[in-house]
């Protein structure tokens, strides 16, 4: 590639030189001898690992998109900028757990079957900037069973960490039941419990439904901050709330 130096700008091809008027001045270039069609693309094995790429990237974005929507009212309150694409990374994740079929042909749900599944997801944030453990400075304990979750002497002001303008959190979780091989599922939300931040100790007690199926349940708990004004609580903009992955059970084999 030439950059022209002329009191005239070019363009057009003499030959096989394109002249181009780009910001950056006006470019001469060779003309490329042959351009690759999608048969020969296609047919060159050269590509193998390209092509094998593209699908898997492909398939997993469509199953995110399921992924993304499992507890969908709590990440519209919750998400960050990179979110879309951390669950794209999630699902390829899953993916390489899948060693029965070869690159390019793996499935969700073969790498569901990994071991490491609960490794994989546990911890998985809406907003990667408001991880739950920088939100929640205490402990709290999960049944599966009554699906509920227990957080026991909770003092908001010190247990919290608070925006600076919020004066109430919300608490919720949420169970989801990800029908991952046929792309649905159904998730029950728990009544949202509401804190004062000035309030004093208390015990806090999160209880959901459980989905009646029983494919791969997730449970997530949702941390927000609101305003109060006049009587109307008014949410925090998403970057200051958490939502968070805790619990992850596949069907036991029978």
């Amino acid at each position: 590639m030439a950059k022209v130096i002329a009191p005239f700008k070019i363009s057009g091809t003499l030959d096989d030189i394109n002249f181009v008027n780009t910001p950056e001045g006006n470019i001469a270039r060779m003309k490329r001898d042959k351009f690759m069609t999608s048969k020969e693309f296609m047919a060159n094995p050269i590509y193998d690992r390209i092509r094998e790429q593209g699908k898997e990237m492909g398939y997993a974005s469509r199953k995110s998109r399921i992924f993304r929507l499992l507890a969908v009212q709590f990440y519209k309150k919750s998400k960050d900028v990179s979110f879309a694409g951390r669950a794209n990374k999630i699902i390829l994740e899953i993916l390489k757990e899948d060693n029965l079929n070869p690159k390019g042909q793996r499935t969700l749900e073969e790498g569901m079957k990994s071991p490491f599944l609960s490794e994989i997801l546990i911890g998985f944030e809406g907003n990667k900037n408001r991880s739950l453990t920088r939100t929640l400075q205490t402990n709290f304990s999960y049944s599966l069973e009554q699906a509920s979750i227990t957080i026991t002497d909770f003092i908001p002001k010190i247990h919290l960490d608070w925006p600076d303008e919020a004066t109430h959190a919300h608490l919720a979780l949420a169970v989801a039941n990800w029908d991952f091989a046929n792309d649905n599922f159904e998730t029950c939300y728990s009544e949202e419990i509401i804190c004062d931040k000035e309030s004093e100790k208390q015990d806090i007690v999160l209880t959901s439904e459980n989905p009646e199926e029983n494919h791969c349940l997730l449970t997530f708990m949702f941390i927000g901050f609101s305003k109060k004004q006049r009587g109307k609580h008014t949410m925090l903009h998403r970057r200051n709330n958490t939502v968070s992955i805790i619990a992850c059970q596949m069907p036991k084999k029978s």
